[in-house]
């Protein structure tokens, strides 16, 4: 797993919580391929491109050996099953993890103490960001937005974009909720720059940062309070 780096907390998140990035290469070799599930391989035959079946299948067996190390299992024996908003989740409990994947990069956050969510977008300069605006800012977010230097608008959309994303997964439901579900620009929110806001989602406070190791993309961790989604403290 030459591919993967473990991403250092340095204060940003609880380090009962693994961020790890995957930099994903152009092919994948037939020992990950074999690590799937049949479900998981025709999942991944089903993508036209080459580049997204790579991004899904490596993501998934980088995820599976990951899980399998931490509990002490063969990697191709691990089951899943999805939630009913779709979040896969580990058949057997114990662990919270989430996925993310855009481009040539990918991370997996996994804790055996709280709920976790993740999320990474590439910031592509041709995206017309404020036609989407709608449908993912509130019209308090999109003031805030706008009221940035016309340079770093496209990123502070893309900012709110990979954090409500990974709130929203941290909560368990997903996007199915609603982008509109989560408010960021008003209430215990902190600046923009800043890392380890709180937010509410649903019936649950989360606290999110976002992450700048990966240039030209967006990311944001997200994790609830310890002994969150079940889990043992």
């Amino acid at each position: 797993m030459n591919d993967l780096r473990r991403l250092v907390p340095g204060g940003r998140w609880p380090d009962d919580i693994q961020l790890w990035h995957l930099r994903l290469p152009s092919e994948y070799g037939e020992a990950d391929w074999s690590t799937l599930s049949a479900d998981e391989r025709a999942r991944a035959g089903r993508y036209r491109q080459p580049a997204d079946r790579i991004r899904f299948a490596l993501t998934r067996c980088r995820l599976r050996q990951l899980l399998g190390a931490w509990l002490d299992l063969p990697p191709a024996s691990l089951r899943f099953h999805c939630n009913a908003w779709g979040r896969p989740e580990l058949s057997c409990g114990g662990l919270s993890f989430n996925v993310s994947h855009s481009g040539s990069h990918a991370l997996i956050a996994i804790s055996a103490c709280r709920r976790v969510g993740v999320d990474v977008e590439w910031i592509d300069p041709a995206l017309a960001w404020q036609a989407l605006s709608g449908l993912l800012c509130t019209a308090a977010e999109l003031r805030s937005i706008l009221e940035s230097p016309g340079d770093r608008r496209r990123w502070a959309f893309f900012r709110y974009w990979t954090a409500k994303e990974a709130l929203l997964k941290a909560q368990g439901q997903g996007i199915g909720a609603g982008l509109h579900a989560v408010n960021l620009a008003e209430g215990e929110t902190q600046p923009m720059a800043m890392a380890g806001a709180t937010a509410p989602v649903a019936d649950c406070r989360l606290r999110y940062c976002w992450l700048d190791e990966l240039e030209g993309y967006g990311a944001c961790l997200a994790y609830g309070e310890p002994g969150s989604d079940g889990l043992q403290v």
